[in-house]
């Protein structure tokens, strides 16, 4: 098969797109994959495969809305003109147009769990709008966890087997324990703390719950603990929120926000941290809990949406809103609490790439299959 793949994934390579690259670097040889990339992330999206092959075209990464339209108005004739047989859009897009057959990736349907995650329009948009046109048009949907799925069906009538669920994984040649004395010279370099609880991913309100971990931090600094929390990631949506409860905090000096974590810098945060704390509100999977437990670090995620999938057992759970039931388990890891590592290793078994970008491929082949058994019939 040949699938074309439409390579916008932000203005940045973050989760979204290192999935898609990591399904992409262990497919097999059989089928052809051509990416289209902006010019300014081409190098980033190149892969050390013959079968996988990078055009470009002249919009920057930096512009959602040039993005938007090139996506939504030129990528389906270049699918056509390459004569794909499956045309590929893994982020999330407008789907007006369709010449050939076209899977999708949804990673989640945030906008219908998390009340104001987004502006008025934008939430109109997204759920009035191209929420239910990407489900209705496309011939099938990819989706992270069974979370995903069941809001697929839920919010936008998708039946299930118009869907498949293809994990997100952890590649662990990257993800992996850092010594560490080499993780805190890294840290050195970068002036943040050596002890220290972790959040990771966009800094936003009331999405990734920062601030219910910013009062969870004061509690257990109250009671003594004399290290920092570091907030590593982009400010997002709501950012004002939890940059006034930083300035208001009586710990603020002690709370860092890093902006954008290269991946070492973020491998060296996860095998140094006491803890991640990842009380996001909702996720359609969750990669910075994996990735972590895959770096050896002690992981408290919510108890909502896919987290208890991703972490299994291999974590402790709690209410995102219950700032007690956070500190709580703050405390725990301060005192000693630990995952097994043997039940860790064979829970990290199950995201592994090999596996993964088996599924991807035999979802595409459905795809196409699925779509020549439509044109046959009428």
């Amino acid at each position: 098969m040949k699938i074309v793949i439409s390579g916008y994934i932000g203005k940045k390579i973050t989760g979204i797109g290192r999935n898609l690259l990591s399904l992409l670097e262990h497919t097999g040889n059989d089928n052809e994959y051509i990416i289209y990339a902006n010019e300014d992330m081409a190098q980033k999206l190149k892969l050390a495969k013959d079968n996988v092959h990078i055009r470009t075209y002249g919009v920057s990464s930096q512009s959602s809305i040039g993005n938007l339209l090139w996506t939504t108005f030129v990528f389906p004739f270049k699918a056509r003109k390459e004569k794909a047989d499956v045309s590929l859009i893994p982020n999330f897009s407008l789907l007006l147009v369709k010449t050939r057959p076209t899977s999708v990736i949804i990673h989640d349907l945030i906008e219908f769990n998390v009340p104001g995650k987004f502006s008025g329009l934008r939430m109109f948009y997204r759920t009035k709008i191209a929420d239910p046109l990407l489900a209705k048009l496309s011939d099938r949907i990819i989706t992270i966890s069974k979370c995903s799925m069941e809001d697929l069906n839920k919010y936008l009538g998708t039946p299930e087997n118009k869907v498949d669920i293809v994990y997100c994984g952890v590649d662990r040649q990257k993800f992996h324990k850092m010594e560490l004395k080499t993780a805190l010279n890294i840290l050195k370099a970068k002036e943040w703390p050596s002890d220290f609880f972790l959040c990771a991913g966009t800094v936003d309100h009331p999405g990734k719950n920062s601030y219910s971990v910013i009062k969870a931090f004061e509690q257990i600094c109250s009671n003594g603990y004399k290290g920092g929390l570091i907030l590593a990631g982009m400010p997002g949506s709501g950012y004002e929120h939890v940059e006034r409860a930083i300035a208001e905090s009586p710990y603020g000096n002690r709370i860092i926000v890093t902006g954008y974590v290269c991946d070492e810098e973020l491998v060296a945060l996860y095998s140094a941290c006491r803890a991640l704390c990842f009380m996001s509100l909702y996720e359609g999977f969750g990669m910075p809990p994996l990735e972590a437990l895959s770096c050896g670090a002690q992981v408290i995620v919510s108890s909502t949406s896919s987290l208890p999938e991703v972490v299994g057992d291999c974590g402790q759970k709690v209410d995102p809103l219950d700032v007690n039931a956070i500190s709580e388990a703050m405390v725990n890891v301060l005192e000693g609490w630990r995952a097994n590592p043997g039940q860790v290793e064979k829970h990290l078994a199950r995201f592994d790439y090999q596996v993964l970008s088996k599924q991807f491929e035999e979802s595409l082949a459905r795809t196409a299959g699925d779509s020549s058994k439509t044109v046959q019939g009428k």
